[in-house]
């Protein structure tokens, strides 16, 4: 055989061990390189504030260690080969640092110990903002995390009278923009009060801007199309009288009182309004409008979803306007016919 042919035979025999290699799937991994950090959030905060750092490679291979100025974090999570999850520890400032065995990413900027820093959680939205006990509730927001590891250590999530910590739905699903709790068996009207990496408000802690509702246990809402009625008289002279009452009264009485009032007259296919008024404690309205004959009606809003709200007519808390769906009275009216 020619020096040639050798050199050939080995060549193939080389190329058919790398395929039986692959197909067995015992060729060598890709080379490992080391991470990049590209940026993390917040920018600043104390011991216990969870930073979001974002970069790549942070699983090629898996980041084995990560530090502030040369502080190890207390804990930290990788939640993909972009992100890793870090808990705060101690009180140095300087270059978040991130270990592989291929090497250290650094920072393109300090991290500054301070309290509370950017790190204060905030609160975007509850959903929904309303419920018993047993409601899951899902709060958005920033900073939302007491820990890098959820399941491990959870954010304090409580309910007004504030008594004890709600139960976490879906913990190691939780981010720092995302927790999922429980309304306990005592939550009262009030706003909902998240702690992170200290119980003050203002720091490490945060109220909702909206107040979560509770109905009351005795109360079961109507349907929205039928939580309200409306009457129409119309008299000489044209005086609109009538009243608006609730289908579940009493327990809804405070449901008809000042409750705006609109009459309107049939024009040219349109109803125009041409008078408004808002009822009385008592659910009565009279309104004097122009004496014109035609087709004639009164409208007031229906009592929405959240129909135990009209319960707290008077609360500073109440945030959520009535529906805009309307309840109807019709009549017809004909000056010589006399009183309607």
């Amino acid at each position: 055989m020619t020096l040639a042919n050798r050199r050939l035979g080995r060549r193939l025999t080389g190329v058919g061990v790398a395929t039986a290699s692959l197909i067995l799937g015992l060729e060598t991994p890709a080379v490992a390189v080391s991470p990049t950090i590209t940026s993390f959030s917040p920018t600043s905060g104390p011991a216990g504030c969870v930073i979001v750092i974002t970069g790549k490679d942070f699983k090629n291979p898996d980041v084995s260690s990560v530090d502030i100025g040369g502080t190890p974090v207390t804990a930290f999570k990788i939640v993909s080969a972009t992100e890793i999850w870090a808990t705060v520890a101690g009180t140095t400032s300087g270059t978040i640092h991130v270990t592989n065995s291929s090497g250290t990413a650094n920072s393109p900027t300090d991290f500054t110990n301070t309290n509370p820093g950017a790190c204060s959680p905030t609160i975007k939205s509850l959903t929904p903002c309303s419920g018993s006990a047993g409601t899951t509730v899902v709060i958005t927001g920033t900073n939302l995390l007491a820990s890098a590891d959820p399941a491990t250590t959870q954010t304090d999530v409580r309910f007004a009278p504030y008594t004890a910590p709600a139960v976490h739905t879906t913990p190691n699903a939780e981010t720092p923009t995302t927790l999922s709790v429980v309304a306990p068996s005592d939550a009262a009207d009030g706003q909902i009060r998240v702690s992170t990496f200290n119980d003050v408000v203002g720091e490490g802690a945060v109220l909702s801007a909206t107040a979560f509702q509770v109905p009351p246990p005795d109360i079961t809402c109507p349907p929205t199309d039928h939580a309200r009625f409306i009457t129409l008289s119309l008299r000489r002279h044209l005086v609109a009288r009538g009243k608006v009452n609730s289908t579940e009264a009493p327990a809804f009485t405070d449901c008809a009182a000042a409750v705006p009032v609109k009459v309107q007259r049939r024009v040219s296919g349109r109803w125009r309004t041409v008078g408004r008024t808002t009822t009385t404690d008592t659910g009565a309205y009279k309104k004097r409008i122009k004496d014109r004959p035609g087709k004639y009606r009164s409208v007031a809003p229906k009592i929405n979803q959240f129909t135990y709200l009209c319960f707290r007519a008077v609360s500073p808390i109440r945030s959520q306007p009535l529906g805009s769906v309307l309840s109807e009275a019709r009549q017809k009216y004909r000056p010589s016919r006399g009183p309607r």
